[in-house]
């Protein structure tokens, strides 16, 4: 009985020892290139609680403190904590930490973002393997069990793996600011009231311009205008209040600039 106890207060210790450490911030390290005007790289170090190591490095912070509780519970009342609960939650722990390990990455239309270890997910690695090695040593599991935790192991590297790839996408979006449908812009001193229909494919600007649509990112392209069907217009969409839109010019030489005034005059609101 004595050695089921120490054990379990080789769990606890390691348990609260990795939740401690969560709030380091050297969990995960966030490398951003923003293309563009020439290349920028921006550094960020996070703590198991930021951005993007939500949810999987958290959970994996969370359950390590509840299993380290349960290892102290198990050292004061064998009998209240069994120990394969011990084995199955360090089994997840460690699963979860080596998921957030491997590097995984998001190339957008403006920047690519790349996520690498930290120092301290690397030591909460190493304090996960001891908290499964004492959660087992007193159970001395069979064969079968030690394989199953491995391939429980495997299954949560996989499953977490796969979570922070999505995770990270919907974090990051593909940069598109607009939606199908139709924006209007109101009358200015220099422009007319009009409405601009975006389908994804074509555009229209009431009777003025019309012809294909493209983008990629926050990047559109408005093309083969019989206007000036030899003009490619290339603008930036931003974002504007009440989910609407304004165009920044990168180049267009239609009717020497006349469509490009036209697109950069005022917000152009959703309908």
């Amino acid at each position: 009985m004595i050695g089921v106890r120490r054990w379990s207060l080789l769990v606890a210790a390691a348990g609260v020892a990795i939740f401690a450490l969560s709030f380091v911030p050297a969990w995960i390290v966030h490398e951003r290139v923003v293309t563009g005007e020439g290349y920028r790289d921006v550094f960020v170090e996070l703590s198991a609680w930021r951005d993007v190591a939500v949810p999987v490095v958290t959970a994996a912070a969370l359950l390590a403190l509840v299993v380290g509780l349960a290892g102290a519970v198990r050292a004061l009342r064998p009998e209240r904590i069994p120990g394969w609960l011990l084995i199955v939650g360090s089994v997840l722990v460690l699963g979860l930490l080596v998921a957030s390990m491997l590097p995984v990455w998001q190339v957008g239309h403006a920047s690519r973002v790349t996520l690498t270890p930290g120092w301290a997910l690397i030591v909460a690695i190493g304090l996960g393997v001891v908290m499964l090695a004492a959660a087992v040593a007193p159970a001395r599991p069979s064969g079968r069990v030690a394989i199953a935790s491995v391939l429980l192991v495997l299954l949560v590297v996989a499953g977490g793996s796969i979570g922070r790839v999505i995770g990270l996408n919907l974090d990051e979006g593909d940069g598109r600011f607009w939606e199908a449908g139709s924006y209007t812009r109101p009358a200015t001193g220099e422009e007319p009231a009009e409405t601009i229909s975006l389908d994804g494919s074509t555009y229209r600007v009431g009777d003025r311009w019309a012809g294909a649509f493209e983008w990629s990112g926050w990047t559109v392209v408005f093309d083969n205008d019989p206007a000036c069907p030899d003009s490619r217009g290339s603008y930036h969409a931003h974002p504007a209040a009440d989910a609407g839109i304004y165009f920044v010019r990168i180049v267009d030489t239609c009717l020497d600039g006349e469509r490009g005034r036209d697109l950069e005059t005022g917000i152009w609101a959703r309908d």
